[in-house]
């Protein structure tokens, strides 16, 4: 059987939010979101860029370094 999501679209929840009076929406911001959780293909690619992010960040000190020598 499908596991059923109560995750409400895109479409509804801008709906609900523009719907709501300024402090039931400053009430609903303050709801935590809960972490995602990614399988597959979208943990390779998260993984990925947080390895390239590192590599460049130590490419960027790396160029700052050679320049202030």
């Amino acid at each position: 059987m499908k596991e059923q999501h109560e995750h409400a679209s895109l479409a509804e929840t801008s709906l609900v939010l523009s719907t709501l009076e300024h402090d039931q929406l400053v009430a609903a911001k303050k709801e935590p979101v809960p972490r995602r959780k990614l399988r597959g293909g979208a943990l390779v690619l998260a993984w990925a860029l947080r390895v390239y992010v590192v590599f460049m960040m130590l490419v960027v000190v790396w160029q700052a370094w050679i320049a202030v020598r």
